[in-house]
């Protein structure tokens, strides 16, 4: 089953002088797949993924996401695709530094109409599926930035997600914990979740089912 796809996507970005980001992208991703996405700076990765994950719309062509038309959407009805169908995993971790690891996996949950009694217990059990069950009172200042992916992981399966969207996952991590990062979501990629993941490292990319490349804002 084709969970993602993408007819002749455009991006445009206005300006003096436009510049297409994405010229006539087209792709498909099935079920199960995990895909990383390369290419050199402003080649239109991160566009892509973007589109992909609704964070942006296309100026042209058109969006399938687990068999629902993107395009002419509106705001509300994105916003609830986006929090329902695809969890994001950022390089920065986007982690909010005041709360526990517990509190961080639980957030997107509270946006939903999970019964508030069962938020807890699934951000617990997400917290040891990452391997953190011994952090889960520590904030993300008390934690390695191998320790902060693992959160930024396991949140981004809290609602059940047909999708995962990583943008350099392993970016701002060593060595280690990169590898470490990439066996957790091969896990979870095992387990039946489709991942998309932009990242600029060869070695990475290769633990993966399929590399897409990218330059100058087309497939290559």
């Amino acid at each position: 089953m084709v969970i993602a796809q993408c007819k002749k996507l455009i991006k445009v970005y206005p300006g003096a002088q436009d510049f297409r980001a994405l010229d006539e992208v087209s792709l498909s991703i099935k079920e199960g797949e995990f895909v990383s996405i390369m290419g050199p700076s402003g080649c239109g990765k991160s566009t892509l993924l973007n589109i992909l994950g609704l964070l942006d719309e296309p100026t042209g062509g058109e969006y399938i996401l687990n068999g629902v038309p993107t395009q002419r959407l509106s705001d509300a009805r994105r916003t609830e695709l986006r929090r329902n169908e695809i969890g994001f995993i950022f390089q920065s971790f986007n982690l909010m530094p005041r709360l526990s690891v517990l509190e961080n996996i639980a957030l997107p949950m509270r946006y939903t109409n999970m019964p508030r009694a069962d938020i807890l217990p699934r951000a617990r059990e997400l917290a040891v599926r990452v391997g953190l069950e011994k952090k889960l009172h520590s904030t993300p200042l008390q934690l390695s930035g191998g320790q902060c992916q693992r959160v930024a992981c396991a949140r981004s399966l809290a609602n059940k997600p047909s999708i995962i969207l990583a943008d350099e996952p392993t970016g701002n991590l060593d060595s280690k914990a990169s590898a470490e990062i990439l066996t957790l979501l091969k896990e979870l990629n095992d387990g039946g979740m489709t991942i998309i993941m932009v990242t600029h490292d060869p070695k990475i990319a290769q633990g993966t089912h399929r590399i897409i490349h990218v330059k100058d804002g087309k497939i290559v």
